[in-house]
């Protein structure tokens, strides 16, 4: 996906992305590497690092992450009242 995107990236993010992969969704993980790159670019930098994919994962959760927040936060959300 990388080689699509025309995206560089150090071999330990690359350990990084493959573990957030194994652990959650490959689609997931392929999703970060864009962000990923604009993170890097934004940096000014010419390879997307360990600390880019860092910050985009905290900023997009994955499915499960997504479902925590929700059951955590439930009381909060407008559709709780409805019941």
């Amino acid at each position: 996906r990388c080689e699509e995107e025309d995206v560089e990236m150090t071999e330990d993010a690359y350990a990084v992305l493959t573990r957030i992969g194994l652990e959650t969704s490959l689609r997931y993980a392929m999703q970060l590497i864009t962000a990923a790159s604009l993170v890097a670019r934004k940096r000014k930098g010419t390879e997307v690092g360990v600390e880019d994919i860092k910050r985009v994962y905290s900023l997009f959760l994955d499915e499960s992450r997504s479902t925590q927040y929700m059951r955590e936060y439930q009381e909060a959300f407008l559709f709780n009242e409805l019941r």
